[in-house]
């Protein structure tokens, strides 16, 4: 639903339109006056017909669902041809994030409450960007272009140390300490797939 940039969205495009399974989160979109579209928590359809809209917006959705590939498809088919999605996604192929893989077997699952349970995390599926491309194509979208989020991307070179067991306090010193330019984070646009910590997708809907 986009409770986070509903009002900026609704601004920049000329007719907004929030979907989701929660009916809380359809009341509230409602009592902002926008239109809203149940998805069927069953199946995962949209309830609109195909070929409705000219772009769909998908934001830190597909990781957290058991079948990203079937969501995929179906904003494809409420796309009218040559329709845009743009869809964000954590990337699991950051840099801390494959050497915490690789060096302690974990993943950033991002739990709900890291205190009192740390196995509950919300993220269920992980992408990095040849993942997100080949999920991408594989529900027939074409033109996909994959890269960092930019700006509000809080990616740091140092995040490194974040796998390395009682050295991980380098990592949040430097973040703590450190100006900006000495995260390079402009590597993220340079080597996305390693260097930015969320990815962005823009691919369309052959015409």
């Amino acid at each position: 639903m986009g409770l986070a940039y509903q009002r900026q969205l609704a601004k920049a495009v000329k007719n907004y339109t929030g979907a989701d399974v929660g009916t809380l989160a359809l009341a509230d979109a409602q009592k902002k006056g926008f239109k809203t579209l149940k998805i069927n928590v069953e199946n995962g359809t949209i309830g609109a017909p195909d070929n409705s809209f000219d772009g769909a917006c998908c934001v830190e959705v597909f990781e957290h669902l058991f079948d990203p590939l079937q969501a995929a498809r179906e904003l494809r088919r409420v796309l009218k041809p040559g329709g845009v999605l743009v869809a964000t996604v954590p990337n699991f192929g950051y840099h801390a994030w494959r050497l915490l893989a690789l060096l302690r077997a974990q993943v950033p699952s991002e739990p709900e409450d890291a205190v009192g349970n740390r196995y509950g995390g919300v993220h269920i599926r992980f992408f990095s960007k040849l993942m997100l491309t080949r999920m991408l194509r594989h529900a027939s979208f074409e033109n996909i272009r994959v890269g960092s989020i930019g700006s509000i991307d809080n990616a740091s070179v140092w995040d490194i140390f974040y796998c390395a067991g009682h050295f991980g306090h380098i990592t949040r010193i430097a973040r703590d300490k450190l100006p900006s330019p000495f995260h390079l984070s402009f590597l993220q646009d340079v080597w996305p797939n390693v260097f930015a910590t969320r990815l962005r997708a823009v691919a369309y809907k052959p015409k």
